[in-house]
This record gives C-alpha cells, structure tokens and sequence, in this order.
C-alpha cells in the first residue's frame, strides 16, 4: 500500500510540472500537452519527438513515459527543477531566429532535435549544462533575463 501511494504522490508531482506554462507545450515542437520526458535533459515532450529522442541514444537522452513508467523520486525532483523554458535556456542559447520547428513534421523536427543535443549547435557554450532551479519553482525565460541583468549590475 505504502508503494502506492507514493507512486501515486509522485504522479500528482509530475502532472503539476506537466500544467506549468512552459511545459504546456513540447520543448521541440508546437505539439500541446506533451506526455514525454527525457529524463537527464529535464525536458517534456510529445510522443513523435519522443520517438526522435529515443534514437539519440541513452547516453543523449533518457526517455519516459510520465503515464505509464515508474518514476522515483530524485527523478521527479529533477524534472521540478528543470522544465522546458529552464533547460531551453541552455540549449537554445544561440538559436536563430525563424529555426525552431512550426510544425511537427518529423524530418524537420528530427533534423532540429539532432542539431540541438547531438552537434550543440545552439547550446551556451559558456555553461556545462542547464542548470536546475533551487526550489523547484517555474523558471520562465523572463526570469531568467532578470536575473541575468540582476548579475550583471
């Protein structure tokens, strides 16, 4: 019983991070209310581009269902932390304007997906990687750019 219920405390977790404004729609492409995660990149997604993830590899991308797999803890708490407008942050620092798939047409959105994790086309190249919240809170690119000009002064 004790397993689940925190198995079903977790899930309720993972559904809050799932209704945050920025993971409302898919961290790759315009597809709404994504029900994928890459479990390192701390990133949701639809079922296509998790397909896409998928062949990337587990050493790129490791990919869950938050319907259907089991998730623990740590997991959930690193999804909390991260979400897509965080972990965007990073990966999409020098991303071009007008290059970001408009519709999720998979050899387009594949080919965008591998320029993003497997060649770093677009990544920070100042940061090791995106960085995670401390609380747990929405992170928007917003705030980001505040806390950026907040830093600098």
């Amino acid at each position: 019983m004790a397993g689940e219920r925190e198995h079903n405390m977790l899930m309720k977790r993972l559904n809050l991070c799932l209704k945050r404004p920025e993971n409302l729609v898919c961290s790759e492409c315009p597809m709404r209310l994504p029900r994928w995660a890459s479990l390192n990149l701390g990133i949701f997604m639809c079922t296509n581009c998790s397909g896409i993830h998928r062949g990337l590899g587990v050493h790129i991308s490791r990919v869950r269902s938050t319907q259907l797999d089991k998730w623990t803890p740590e997991q959930v708490a690193f999804m909390e932390k991260m979400g897509n407008d965080r972990a965007n942050l990073y990966w999409e620092k020098h991303l071009p304007p007008g290059t970001r798939p408009k519709v999720s047409d998979l050899p387009v959105v594949e080919k965008y997906i591998r320029e993003k994790y497997e060649r770093k086309m677009y990544a920070d190249r100042n940061a090791n990687g995106p960085v995670p919240g401390e609380d747990g809170s929405a992170w928007s690119v917003a705030g980001a750019a505040v806390a950026a000009a907040a830093a600098a002064a």
